[in-house]
C-alpha cells in the first residue's frame, strides 16, 4: 500500500512539475521592408496552467498600426475572430481562436490557451512605420518584448532581416543598441541579433534602437525631431559609457559630501569600515566574520563568482571576472591541461603551452579555453601580451564571455533551489552562499589557524584555485610555500617546474587575465557607445515605441 501511495505521489509531482506554469524561449524575426513596416513572427515554447488566453500588449504606437495577425500552432491555423475578441469567456470558447483588442494607446493581441501543458505558438502580424524618418538619418527605438510577463522568459532572440532590396546592413551603414535586459546585440551577416545572456526578470524586457543611414529605407512616416535626440532619451540611466563601479563610488562621495545628505555618506562609510558589506538578501547577514574550509558550492567557480559579484552592498563591490578567468588557467594548469613554459627571452615570464586539447564538457569554460588557444597563435604557445592583444581584437568574444559565465552562474543556484525570487536567497541558499565569503576569510587568515596542520596538503589546489578566483592567490601560496616548502615543491613538479616558476607563474597569471579584459572591455565601450555591437544595457531605452507592460498568460 505504501509503494502504491509512493508511486501516485511521483505521479501528482511529475503532473505538476509539467503543468509549472513558464515561458522557456521567446524567438522573434522582425522582417523589415523599404518602406519601413516589418511583418514580426514571434514562436512562443511555453507550458501553461491556468488562465484562458496569451496575450501580447502593443502601446505607444503614435503613427504606426498593428494588423494582419496570424496565430498557428503544429502548422494548424487559428480563427481569426478580427477586432473582436472577447477576454470574458471560457478556455474552450477560446480555443484554437486570436483576434485583437484596440486599447486607447494602442493593441493587445490575443489567443486562446486551448489546453493547459506544453505549446509552441507561432505568432505574426504586421507593424507599419516601425522605420521612421528622422531629420539625420532613419530608425526606430521599439520593445518587442514587454517587462511584467507573468512568467518571464528563460530566453530571448530577436533576429531583424532586410528586405527592402537594397544594400547589406553593415557597421558602414547601421548602429544598434539594445536596452531592457543582459545580453549582446550585433549587425552579423547583414542582420540584427539581439540574444539575452541570461533568463529575464520580472523587470527585464527587450529593447532595440537603430539607426540607419539615408537611403537604405524610404520610410511612410516621418518624425519632426532627429535620431541624436531619440538616441539622447535612450541612453539615460543606460550603462553605455559608464565609469568603472569604484570610480562611480568616488564621485558619488563627492556629490553627497558638495550636494547631498552627509548623514548618508557617513552612515555608508561607518558601515563598510565595521565589515557590514554584503547584501543580507544574498548571505541572510550584512557582516561575515566565520571561517569555511571547503571549497564552496561544490567548488562550482560560476557559481561562486556569481554570488561574489551580486551580493556586495555597496557600489564599490567586487568584479570577478578577471579572477574568474585566471582561476580557470590556473586549474588548467594544475590539472595537467595547460603546460607551463619559462620564456627563453626573458627570465621574469613564463609561456602557456596549448598543445594539448583536453575534454573539457562546459561549452562555458570550452569557449574560454577555445579563446586563449586561438590567442596562442599557430605555435599553440601563449607568450607575454598575446592574450591581451587577441582580446582587443577579439573584444566582443572576450567581454561576452563573463556574461556567459554569470548566467551559468545564477543557473547553477536556480537549479539548487537557493532563490527565492531575483538574487534573493532562501535559508539554504543563504548559508551555501556565505561559504563563498567565509572561505575567502579561511584562506586570507590562513597563518592564524592553529588547525593548519590538520588541513590535507591535497586540497590545496582547490585552495589556489579558489584564491586566484578571490584575487589573493599571490599571497596563498606564499604561505603555502613558506608552510609547506617539500609539499609546494611536489606540487611545482606536477606542474612540471620548479617552486620558483612556480609562484612566477602564479603572479603573472591575475596580471595576464585581468589586462586581456581590461583591454577588451575599453575597445567593448568604445565600440558600443558608437553603436557598433556589445553588450546591452538593462537600463535606459526611454523613449520607445511600442511595447508597454505586461503579457503572457491570463
Amino acid at each position: 500500500m505504501r509503494k502504491v501511495f509512493l508511486a501516485l505521489l511521483a505521479v501528482l509531482a511529475g503532473n505538476l512539475a509539467v503543468l509549472a506554469q513558464s515561458l522557456r524561449d521567446i524567438d522573434i524575426r522582425a522582417v523589415l521592408r523599404e518602406d519601413g513596416s516589418a511583418r514580426i513572427t514571434q514562436v512562443w515554447d511555453a507550458t501553461v496552467a491556468d488562465g484562458t488566453e496569451m496575450y501580447i500588449p502593443i502601446s505607444n504606437l503614435g503613427e504606426m498600426t498593428v494588423q494582419d495577425l496570424t496565430v498557428s500552432e503544429n502548422g494548424l491555423a487559428y480563427y481569426n475572430e478580427g477586432r473582436r475578441w472577447d477576454v470574458d469567456r471560457t478556455l474552450s470558447e477560446k480555443a484554437g481562436r486570436c483576434g485583437i483588442i484596440d486599447k486607447h494607446d494602442g493593441v493587445e493581441l490575443c489567443w486562446g490557451k486551448t489546453s493547459y501543458g506544453p505549446h509552441v505558438w507561432t505568432v505574426e502580424y504586421t507593424v507599419t512605420g516601425l522605420v521612421q524618418s528622422f531629420s539625420d538619418a532613419d530608425g526606430f527605438n521599439f520593445m518587442f518584448v514587454n517587462p511584467g510577463f507573468d512568467a518571464p522568459a528563460q530566453h530571448v532572440k530577436v533576429t531583424i532581416v532586410n528586405e527592402t532590396g537594397g544594400p547589406q546592413w553593415t557597421y558602414d551603414n547601421t548602429r544598434v543598441w539594445g536596452f531592457g535586459s543582459y545580453g549582446d546585440i550585433d549587425v552579423t551577416d547583414g542582420r540584427i541579433v539581439y540574444e539575452s545572456s541570461e533568463p529575464f526578470s520580472h523587470d527585464s524586457s527587450v529593447i532595440t534602437l537603430v539607426r540607419f543611414e539615408k537611403g537604405l529605407f524610404s520610410p511612410a512616416v516621418s518624425r519632426n525631431m532627429s535620431f541624436d535626440e531619440l538616441k539622447d532619451k535612450a541612453m539615460k540611466g543606460s550603462s553605455y559609457g559608464q565609469k568603472d563601479p569604484f570610480e562611480k563610488f568616488i564621485l558619488g562621495l563627492f556629490a553627497l559630501l558638495f550636494g547631498g545628505s552627509i548623514i548618508a555618506l557617513i552612515r555608508a562609510a561607518v558601515l563598510q569600515a565595521l565589515g557590514y558589506k554584503y547584501k543580507k538578501s544574498m548571505y541572510g547577514k550584512t557582516k561575515i566574520t566565520e571561517w569555511w574550509r571547503e571549497a564552496p558550492l561544490d567548488g562550482n567557480l560560476f557559481a561562486s563568482s556569481f554570488v561574489l559579484d551580486h551580493g556586495w552592498r555597496f557600489p564599490a563591490g567586487q568584479n570577478s571576472s578577471h579572477g574568474l578567468i585566471g582561476a580557470f588557467f590556473l586549474r588548467w594548469i594544475l590539472d595537467g591541461k595547460v603546460k607551463v613554459l619559462p620564456d627563453t627571452n626573458n627570465t621574469k615570464r613564463v609561456n602557456l603551452d596549448f598543445t594539448h586539447q583536453p575534454d573539457i564538457q562546459d561549452d562555458v569554460e570550452l569557449a574560454l579555453y577555445n579563446m586563449a588557444r586561438e590567442a596562442a597563435g599557430s605555435n599553440l604557445l601563449l607568450e607575454s601580451g598575446e592574450f591581451e592583444k587577441w582580446s582587443e581584437r577579439n573584444f566582443k568574444r572576450v567581454t561576452a564571455w563573463p556574461t556567459r559565465a554569470q548566467a551559468r552562474g545564477r543557473g547553477y543556484m536556480q537549479d539548487k533551489h537557493y532563490f527565492i525570487y531575483g538574487t534573493t536567497t532562501n535559508a539554504d541558499g543563504a548559508r551555501e552562499a556565505s561559504h563563498v565569503v567565509e572561505f575567502k576569510n579561511f584562506l586570507n587568515d590562513f597563518t592564524l589557524s592553529k588547525e593548519r596542520g590538520a588541513v590535507e596538503v591535497g586540497m590545496w589546489k582547490d585552495y589556489l584555485v579558489f584564491a586566484q578566483l578571490y584575487g589573493i592567490a599571490d599571497k596563498v601560496a606564499t604561505q603555502f610555500q613558506k608552510l609547506f616548502p617539500k609539499e609546494f615543491q611536489e606540487m611545482a613538479q606536477t606542474v612540471g617546474v620548479d617552486p620558483n616558476v612556480m609562484m612566477r607563474t602564479i603572479r603573472l597569471n591575475n596580471n595576464m587575465s585581468a589586462s586581456a579584459i581590461n583591454h577588451a572591455v575599453a575597445k567593448q565601450q568604445a565600440g558600443s557607445i558608437k553603436g557598433m555591437g556589445g553588450h546591452t544595457s538593462f537600463g535606459g531605452g526611454g523613449g520607445f515605441s511600442g511595447g508597454g507592460f505586461g503579457g503572457g498568460g491570463r
